[in-house]
């Protein structure tokens, strides 16, 4: 009876030497498995994944419309829109020059037409005034010179423009202009585009009615460098004589004349000079002069071959 016993218990402790190995292989065969199948089954997934948005955009396209783009949305203010007529005054400084002028100001954005006329310095005798009529309808461009009661007829060649901040404006800030509680909020747009191109025109506009407030206009051509700043004031809406826009009889009788390209003049002429100087003197001064040069460098009549400028 021992002897059975022993050989029953060394043949058990065998056979569980014998399982137990092949349990284990058994364990590390199906391990070995799963980590080969992982990778396998993540690329069926991403595949099935890419199957079914083809499907869908392939319906979507069959079914006559177009697959949807990515846009960026822009969730700022937009550029308002000034109203389309209206008059006001303008002071530039041309800071090339070093020189400042003052404008009063026509703007039909009905009837396509602009005006611009010089206000008289009573400091400056011998000053030329000039008065501008734009009629973008015909592209005809008036410049009476009121010294001289003469008038030139030339082509536009650039097409209308509505006083406004640029579609493609970028936003540069918004701020109170005035004193504390008596101001009123602005905006500050540019021409700058982001990592692309630095501004060259900047304006600020009031958020309420879209009113110019200044304008900031440069340029860098080495032939013909322009800077300039102009405020906007007095402002009102609509316009109060339309007649401002009709040209005088000694414009009727003029042949129209290719654009002319103005070079800049002097603020006033002749240049007198005495000997010996006369100072703190009140003298008025005769222009003697039957021909005429043309108006001054002016943002106003510089500006207008410019994308940005209203002018």
């Amino acid at each position: 009876m021992p002897c059975v016993l022993w050989v029953a218990r060394n043949s058990s402790a065998y056979l569980s030497d014998l399982v137990h190995p092949m349990a284990k292989l058994e364990a590390s065969s199906t391990r070995l498995f799963a980590s080969a199948w992982r990778p396998i089954a993540n690329m069926i997934r991403v595949f099935m994944l890419l199957m079914t948005v083809g499907a869908v955009l392939g319906t979507y396209i069959i079914q006559g419309n177009t697959a949807p783009t990515l846009t960026r949305v822009n969730t700022g203010p937009k550029p308002c829109q000034t109203i389309p007529q209206w008059e006001g005054r303008a002071s530039e400084w041309n800071h090339i020059t070093e020189s400042n002028n003052r404008y009063i100001i026509s703007f039909d954005g009905v009837g396509l037409r602009k005006r611009v006329l010089k206000e008289a310095k009573s400091f400056m005798p011998g000053e030329r005034q000039y008065n501008y009529i734009m009629e973008f309808k015909t592209n005809t461009l008036y410049t009476i010179n009121l010294n001289l009661n003469t008038c030139t007829v030339t082509n536009l060649t650039q097409p209308w423009q509505n006083h406004t901040i640029p579609t493609d404006a970028t936003l540069e800030d918004e701020y109170e202009l005035g004193a504390p509680g008596s101001g009123f909020r602005v905006r500050e747009w540019s021409d700058r585009l982001p990592a692309r191109r630095a501004e060259s025109w900047i304006g600020i506009f009031t958020i309420a009615g879209c009113w110019p407030i200044v304008e900031i206009f440069t340029d860098d051509d080495p032939q013909n460098p322009v800077s300039f700043t102009t405020r906007f004031f007095d402002l009102t809406p609509g316009i109060a004589n339309m007649s401002v826009f009709d040209p005088p009889e000694i414009c009727k009788s003029q042949t129209v004349h290719p654009e002319p390209e103005f070079e800049p003049e002097p603020e006033f002429e002749p240049e007198l000079e005495f000997d010996p100087p006369i100072t703190n003197q009140n003298f008025n001064v005769t222009i003697d002069d039957d021909k005429d040069s043309g108006p001054v460098n002016s943002y106003f009549k510089k500006g207008w071959n410019y994308l940005k400028s209203w002018f």
